[in-house]
């Protein structure tokens, strides 16, 4: 593995596990031949958590189902959002039963809800939720402290992963824009934020964000730099749209029905420049490939 200062593997391990004591204690094995004997120090540094460490971690992570805030970390809420990707993640049915259950959660256990998310759906997420719910606090506490660890190892692994084996020269990165017009009202559509996704092992990993300028545009992504393969960009068009739409009557207002607008797309190892243009209505949206 590449040696790293001590500041520098702090601020890598941190978002694995928030927890203070155990981060010392990595470090205090440091370095690590490799990622599997570093993931194998950290369980065993993570082996038992006290109620104090319990907390601790928890704070960094958000409710699932929930979209992370800046008060969970840059880096954590990055993990979350890939980790709670799922097939089933825009089922408002399910969101709305996954809302209940972690108030049943937090009234039952008073602490938010944990589960090793990534690979899970919605409805699988929901199920093992029912189940914890029936055990008693000790043994609660027990399945957090597993399911903190296992978190711990996929993010420790996908942080370190580059270490695993030798890494090949990069190609060239390409440059990613897009633009938004409402083609209902005839003008750029501005303040629609906007996130840059590549598919990294078969998970959707965030690579920047930005938000339409005036002119309907995000001219950069920062950092910018996209390797050949999948790629996304998501429109979170709900708030731009619950505008553009008139209300049915005078007793309420318009109802969103694209809330957010993915398009998918493929990096090629030779484009040096992607536009990826939106052409949006309320009801209706279409896509090209600009230049």
């Amino acid at each position: 593995m590449a040696r790293l200062t001590a500041a520098a593997m702090r601020d890598a391990l941190l978002p694995a596990l928030a927890v203070r004591r155990w981060a010392d204690d990595v470090l205090a094995g440091a370095p690590y031949d490799s990622v599997d004997a570093l993931v194998e120090a950290a369980t065993a540094a993570a082996t038992p958590l006290t109620d104090a460490e319990l907390d601790e971690a928890l704070a960094a992570h958000p409710r699932i189902g929930e979209r992370p805030s800046a008060e969970h970390g840059e880096a954590e809420a990055r993990f979350s959002r890939t980790e709670q990707a799922s097939s089933d993640a825009g089922d408002p049915a399910l969101a709305a039963r996954l809302a209940e259950g972690n108030r049943a959660y937090e009234g039952r256990f008073g602490r938010v809800f944990l589960i090793r998310a990534a690979g899970r759906t919605r409805a699988e997420i929901l199920a093992e939720l029912d189940r914890r719910l029936a055990l008693d606090d000790d043994q609660e506490r027990a399945v957090v402290a597993e399911q903190l660890r296992e978190i711990m190892a996929l993010r420790l692994r996908a942080t370190f992963a580059a270490d695993a084996a030798p890494v090949p020269a990069p190609p060239a990165p390409s440059l990613v824009t897009t633009h938004v017009l409402d083609t209902a009202a005839g003008r750029p559509a501005a303040g629609i934020p906007v996130r840059l996704e590549a598919l990294v092992d078969g998970t959707w990993q965030e690579l920047g964000s930005g938000v339409t300028d005036d002119d309907g545009r995000v001219r950069s992504f920062e950092p910018n730099a996209v390797a050949p393969g999948r790629c996304r960009l998501v429109f979170d068009t709900e708030a731009y749209l619950a505008e553009a739409v008139e209300p049915p009557d005078e007793s309420g207002g318009g109802e969103v029905f694209f809330p957010e607008v993915t398009v998918t797309f493929v990096v090629g190892p030779d484009d040096e420049h992607l536009h990826v243009p939106l052409l949006l209505s309320p009801f209706g949206y279409s896509t090209y490939r600009g230049s």
